[in-house]
């Protein structure tokens, strides 16, 4: 197992996947190694599906860890490793539709009024679209007035994303060095941290949900905004644009004002937005 992992863990580099990303893809094979009575080598379709039924996650995430070993077993089948793949028959599981959780105005007002650092630390969740992970390795050298590059932003990619005023004003007279340099006893800031802390600060001003709905409503806020969908998914750095959908929340008000912008054809010239565009008249 070992001498198979790190031949696909070079694969996975020479493909540009992001240590995270190779981290995780690594703990998973070697929890499902050791669940499988006879190891990945030696796999059963039916051994997997009791692995995966048995993990205690959301169903959103059960679809990605589903993706990684489905990943695995291709490459490894591929190069003769095994005789067949044992995840052609795994079923998608049902199920699976991601709705958005954005934070509501009030949420966002109780956050933003936190003390330091967790101040600091939602402003840069609601107003840059911050994750948890980009947020504990932020350092003042990542922010000027008009740009923030995104340290360790997910995939590995580079990535900026416009500064927001506000933030440029949190963070302009900062020391050099990263922003958030000591987490709970002395240890160091990591996603974890940022992540948990979160939960406890937002639990404290008597809500019980975590940093990550931020994130949606800087999304689903900036296209109630005027801003496109298209600009949305680049601020949020998502590579498709379903990953963004999921984070925008479309209101009432939003679906109703679209569908009035549709008129009947013929209707009298001023009844509605289509009449006015194209001069029809009603006809009997």
């Amino acid at each position: 197992m070992s001498n198979l992992w790190d031949e696909h863990a070079r694969h996975l580099r020479a493909a540009g996947c992001s240590e995270r990303h190779i981290i995780i893809r690594g703990q998973l094979l070697r929890r499902l190694h050791d669940h499988l009575p006879m190891g990945l080598l030696f796999a059963r379709t039916v051994d997997m599906e009791d692995f995966l039924a048995g993990l205690p996650i959301a169903r959103s995430t059960l679809l990605g860890y589903l993706g990684h070993v489905r990943s695995f077993y291709r490459w490894a089948d591929h190069l003769g490793y095994f005789d067949g793949d044992p995840t052609l028959s795994l079923r998608r599981p049902r199920g699976v539709k991601f709705r958005p959780k954005p934070a509501t105005a009030e949420q966002i007002q109780a956050a933003l009024s936190s003390p330091e650092p967790w101040h600091t630390i939602f402003a840069l969740a609601y107003l840059e679209g911050f994750r948890a992970q980009e947020i504990a390795f932020c350092e003042r050298e990542d922010f000027t007035q008009e740009w923030t590059n995104v340290r360790r932003a997910k995939g590995g990619d580079p990535a900026t994303v416009p500064t927001h005023p506000y933030v440029w004003t949190l963070v302009r007279d900062r020391p050099p060095g990263r922003l958030f340099r000591t987490g709970r006893r002395g240890g160091p800031v990591n996603g974890m941290w940022i992540s948990q802390g979160a939960r406890r600060q937002l639990r404290r001003l008597g809500y019980k949900t975590s940093i990550h709905p931020l994130r949606h409503a800087f999304a689903t806020d900036m296209l109630l905004a005027g801003a496109d969908v298209r600009t949305v998914q680049e601020c949020l750095r998502h590579a498709s644009l379903v990953t963004t959908s999921a984070y925008l929340e479309v209101t009432s008000p939003r679906k109703r004002a679209a569908v009035e912008l549709l008129t009947i054809p013929g209707a009298p010239v001023g009844s509605g937005p289509a009449g006015a565009a194209h001069g029809h008249s009603m006809t009997p």
